[in-house]
């Protein structure tokens, strides 16, 4: 027998949560499918990161747990970083393969102005459902609660554990969230043979799914702060070497420095999936990517936005010195946003960006991660999802610019795929990390149906290899 998972400290976060008073009204909810009303709850609490808060969302999902006689577990680092982990066990006598690993964060990015309904008001309005989280990642996470809780519910024999992990801080690099439940409560994670996570990346034209894209390698993180010094004072008096200027100077350097672009194998496997698709020049261009990428760029036609694939991106993305427009800051500093290919040598990278800046910054790295493979895509679990999937459009192994923290996994030679079971529409993809965050709720169901279909199936069925 199990004992109870529920610590002082989780009992205490639970009723903090359910002492909070309520946003919006219940009529909303009438209208809505169980996992919408759930999704619709999960937005109106705000885990914006930083500072996270990631507690009241972890409490929300073990109070509907809970009710369902799922036991949890909140998993707190010390500074107070709440994670959620519950686990469906197969009996030992019927257990044939390692446990499938669910995951998604609770966190979210900071909201920002502009948005038509307020970020955290659940609002409902022509069938859709506004909210920070919409798409990034808390639709994905209400859809895995719900396979999970369903699975509960249908008493099937299992075949294998199903894991439900609720992840703290994949917003700011995942060092207080899987990385530290990884290293500090890895015995929890010890008999996981596959993971299931957010990266997925559905392509649509024109209204028409083209193809599922099952994530299954990624570009790495590389996050930096640079920093400068000189002399301050009044902004009348002649400064060309105060702080700010000897920055910019040494980013403008930066950001002249040549990319290099390479084809990495996660590429590789991507665009060899994806020419059959397409027909034409675009298909032979994806046939022939190593001849088509050359050091100085792409030599024929690709998709827009694909030459993010085959190079290490350099983005300045913050900048701090005075508070006032009068006044000349003694120190400036900015910090950078680097993706590197799976196989750069992050020393060699670092390199050239010392070079490039110069003597006179400080350089700090604040996240990086080690080279990688990707994911094999000849598993039973891939497989599955890919016989599930094709009925409705081919299912390929994608290579994203972005990362997850399925990276943490596959370090440990884990596969882990990047999969979304909603097919959306660039318009509404445009909301992800942007204002305006939302969902459909018809094609959030559906995606609750095909992920309950693919969960319940590989739990359940007798399967070879993992």
């Amino acid at each position: 027998m199990r004992r109870s998972l529920l610590s002082p400290i989780s009992i205490f976060i639970l009723t903090v949560f359910l002492a909070l008073p309520e946003r919006g009204e219940a009529e909303s909810r009438e209208t809505l499918s169980e996992a919408a009303g759930w999704l619709q709850s999960y937005l109106r609490i705000d885990t914006t990161n930083p500072p996270g808060n990631e507690y009241r969302g972890a409490a929300f999902l073990a109070d509907v747990l809970h009710q369902e006689g799922i036991q949890t577990q909140l998993l707190v680092t010390p500074e107070g970083r709440t994670s959620l982990y519950a686990r469906l066990e197969a009996k030992e006598a019927e257990r044939t393969g390692k446990a499938l690993l669910l995951m998604h964060h609770i966190d979210v990015v900071p909201a920002g102005p502009g948005w038509k309904h307020p970020p955290f008001d659940g609002v409902v309005e022509d069938g859709t459902l506004w909210g920070r989280g919409a798409i990034d990642v808390k639709s994905l996470g209400v859809a895995q609660l719900t396979a999970f809780i369903e699975l509960k519910r249908s008493g099937l024999p299992l075949r294998r554990d199903v894991i439900y992990l609720a992840a703290a801080d994949e917003e700011s690099g995942g060092g207080r969230g899987t990385r530290w439940l990884l290293e500090h409560h890895g015995e929890l994670f010890d008999q996981v043979g596959v993971v299931l996570n957010e990266g997925g990346l559905n392509f649509t034209a024109a209204g028409n799914l083209l193809w599922w894209g099952l994530e299954v390698g990624q570009k790495r993180p590389l996050w930096l702060r640079v920093s400068a010094k000189g002399r301050a004072g009044h902004a009348s008096s002649l400064n060309p070497h105060s702080a700010s200027h000897k920055l910019i100077l040494a980013l403008d350097r930066l950001l002249a420095m040549e990319p290099i672009y390479h084809v990495s194998d996660g590429a590789r496997i991507y665009m060899e999936a994806l020419a059959p698709l397409h027909g034409g020049k675009l298909g032979a261009n994806m046939a022939q990517i190593d001849e088509v990428i050359q050091p100085d760029g792409p030599t024929k036609m690709l998709m827009p936005g694909m030459s993010s694939l085959f190079l290490d991106t350099v983005q300045v993305t913050r900048l701090e010195a005075s508070d006032r427009i009068n006044t000349i800051a003694k120190a400036a500093t900015a910090e950078i946003d680097i993706r590197l290919l799976p196989d750069t040598d992050t020393e060699v990278f670092l390199g050239r960006i010392r070079e490039a800046l110069g003597a006179g910054v400080q350089v700090e790295v604040l996240l990086d991660a080690p080279p990688g493979s990707p994911s094999p895509f000849d598993t039973p679990l891939f497989e599955l999802i890919k016989s599930q999937l094709s009925p409705e459009a081919p299912v390929v192994p994608a290579f994203i610019s972005g990362f997850t923290d399925s990276r943490y996994f596959r370090q440990r030679g884990i596969p882990a795929y990047g999969f979304s079971p909603f097919v959306l529409p660039s318009t509404q993809l445009k909301g992800i990390h942007a204002s305006d965050e939302h969902i459909s709720l018809l094609e959030f169901d559906r995606g609750v149906q095909r992920l309950k279909k693919i969960v319940q199936t590989y739990a359940v069925l007798t399967l070879d290899g993992l």
